[in-house]
């Protein structure tokens, strides 16, 4: 979150950038200032002030305990289900009222 408040200096740097050089793209600038090659423009401090340029050390949280690992085991088992043959009656659907909804209007 605190490299992002830091997110209005990257553009107010590009447009300093771009009053030296009016040729320069954004692009170019990202990558001139974040690639791993240094550039020299004699503006080391305003650069290391960019977002994701440095890492602040009140930033970066350390832990130095570690947490509880748990082994989970899965047991595999088979359920014991007595078959049942499926009781189906045609008598619960009502063949004579389905049929006339599909049948054309008569005229």
């Amino acid at each position: 979150m605190q490299e992002l408040i830091k997110l209005p200096l990257l553009f107010q740097h590009y447009f300093e950038h771009k009053a030296l050089n009016e040729d320069i793209s954004f692009s170019v600038y990202l990558f001139d200032h974040y690639n791993s090659i240094p550039h020299t423009d004699n503006d080391e401090d305003r650069d290391n002030q960019l977002p994701f340029k440095s890492i602040d050390k009140n930033s970066v949280l350390t832990s130095p305990a570690t947490p509880p690992f748990h082994k989970y085991t899965i047991k595999a088992f088979s359920a014991l289900l007595k078959l049942h043959p499926v009781i189906y009656h045609d008598y619960h659907i009502p063949y004579a009222h389905l049929d006339t909804i599909w049948q054309p209007p008569k005229v």
